[in-house]
């Protein structure tokens, strides 16, 4: 039972009544685009450092003495364990506290353990500052959702941005391995010096960012009139964490975990996470296929991944041209483009087979009988097909779940990132050397062909899904009027909202 109090409750964003040049929507297009490619840049930065010591494995693992073929993919398994616990607390504190206080703490831990992994003594300190460069990293990948939420009351400039953030989560960690793989061939550390020059080039951008979310805007706008009137300041949930009784903060860190009882989110994740594994896992099996197969060097070796980028710019193009012709279809009034399914998902249709093709392409072409070219061109598919899957799914994430998408994101990035932390170490070297490269690639490819039938789901049943789905009705219910987030509790809605009812 809630204690009453006199702190009146956070109005919900149905009730927040702000003016223009508070309203996040309400920014000039600059501003928007401004914020937009702060955050985007920001997520580069961060995606870029989670594989960043790849591509210079061998100077590290000589530097540290590390022999053992268990402990070398560690670097980058580690980071990604830090991507699991850091969106169980930034996403949901982001619909807490707003959005910008999030950006702003965990870059800040971000760029003091890059400094640190410069300047780590040893092999068990370098692996705890890689754990905490991957908590610190976690905030772009979940809160930006919800941030694009704020901004972009349209979904079609919406789904552009977190088209561009997509981009920027698989090419990141494409361009990591071949800074470090040129950068560190003599002297390891300088991976991390390049890291953090970028990260000081992203400062002065994401200091000048504003808040976007209403209800922590119009909490510290209803506390600066209370002082500016004479009265005492007044806190509320969303400015402050000590507004936060024990049962609040249980539901706040705990939602993401919570929403995977959503079977839009479960299966959403399961599909994004098998391709994000593979994805990270070839970071470690590439330098096997390619300096293995075909005796290249470590920088050359990394090269190999500019295949995969260009599918993912390529992906892009896709995008924009499905997006067009989906507006021009619903412009025309036709059945098919009406249907919130269509709007995303039939990208993902394509983006599953595609993966797929990529992995059977990449086993049964690296051989030494085969040019090197003609394995790594496999990288087109794959860049396209991941990139395809992940924007389609996560903005329909984003549109389903509105302004709480940044818990339905954290979801996904939790159990992918949980997932490929335990697998990447065990299976990649085992993996190859057992299988060898054609049938690892194969078992890979027939798991990814049994996944496909997903987005094919979510199109025939996904209306239906929304439909049962408790969440998805009160938030229908908010945006028609006929709720609001504080009497969530009243209709055992609560853990999914994180204001405290009053």
């Amino acid at each position: 039972m809630a204690v009453e109090n006199k702190t009146p409750a956070i109005p919900s964003s149905r009730h927040v009544a702000l003016s223009p040049t508070e309203v996040a929507a309400s920014m000039s297009l600059a501003r928007k685009l401004l914020v937009t490619a702060t955050v985007i840049f920001l997520n580069f930065n961060v995606t870029l450092g989670s594989s960043l010591p790849s591509g210079a494995s061998s100077t590290l693992n000589s530097h540290f003495g590390v022999t053992s073929e268990f402990q070398k993919p560690l670097p980058v398994a580690i980071f990604l364990v830090g991507y699991v616990f850091g969106p169980l607390v930034f996403a949901p504190l982001s619909e807490s506290w707003g959005r910008r206080p999030v950006f702003l703490v965990s870059f800040s831990v971000y760029t003091a353990f890059t400094l640190g992994c410069a300047l780590a003594p040893n092999w068990p300190t370098f692996l705890f500052f890689r754990f905490m460069l991957g908590c610190g990293a976690a905030a772009p990948q979940t809160v930006s959702g919800g941030l694009f939420c704020d901004i972009y009351p349209d979904l079609r400039p919406r789904g552009m941005a977190v088209t561009l953030l997509g981009l920027t989560s698989n090419v990141g960690p494409l361009v990591g391995p071949i800074i470090s793989g040129f950068s560190s061939t003599v002297n390891w550390r300088w991976q991390f010096w390049y890291a953090l020059i970028l990260a000081g080039v992203n400062w002065p951008l994401l200091l000048s960012i504003p808040e976007t979310f209403a209800p922590a805007i119009n909490a510290r706008s209803q506390e600066t009139a209370g002082v500016e009137a004479g009265r005492p300041p007044v806190k509320h949930v969303a400015t402050t964490p000590r507004a936060l009784g024990f049962g609040s903060r249980a539901m706040i860190l705990t939602r993401p975990i919570q929403m995977l009882s959503e079977p839009i989110v479960l299966f959403t994740d399961i599909f994004i996470l098998y391709q994000y594994v593979i994805f990270f896992l070839y970071f470690g099996a590439y330098p096997v296929i390619f300096k293995g197969t075909y005796a290249l060097s470590d920088g050359i070796s990394a090269l190999m991944f500019i295949p995969t980028g260009i599918g993912a710019v390529l992906a892009i193009v896709i995008f924009v041209a499905w997006d067009r012709f989906h507006k021009k279809s619903a412009e025309q009034g036709k059945t098919w483009a009406l249907k919130e399914e269509y709007r995303r998902l039939p990208l993902a249709c394509l983006g599953g087979p595609l993966f797929a093709l990529s992995e059977f392409w990449l086993g049964w072409a690296a051989r030494p009988g085969v040019h090197w070219a003609i394995p790594a061109l496999s990288g087109i598919p794959l860049g396209i097909g991941i990139d395809l899957t992940f924007l389609a799914l996560n903005n329909y994430l984003t549109d389903a779940y509105g302004i709480y998408s940044a818990s339905a994101l954290a979801s996904s990035v939790f159990t992918r990132n949980a997932v490929a932390a335990i697998v990447i170490p065990l299976a990649t070297h085992s993996l190859y050397e057992t299988l060898g490269t054609a049938w690892a690639c194969s078992v890979l490819g027939f798991l990814c062909l049994a996944l496909t039938p997903i987005p094919f789901v979510f199109v025939r049943w996904g209306p239906a899904m929304r439909k049962r789905s408790p969440f998805c009705r009160k938030l229908a219910s908010i945006k028609e009027g006929g709720g609001d987030a504080d009497g969530a509790e009243n209709d055992g809605m609560a853990h999914f909202f994180s204001f405290e009812k009053q």
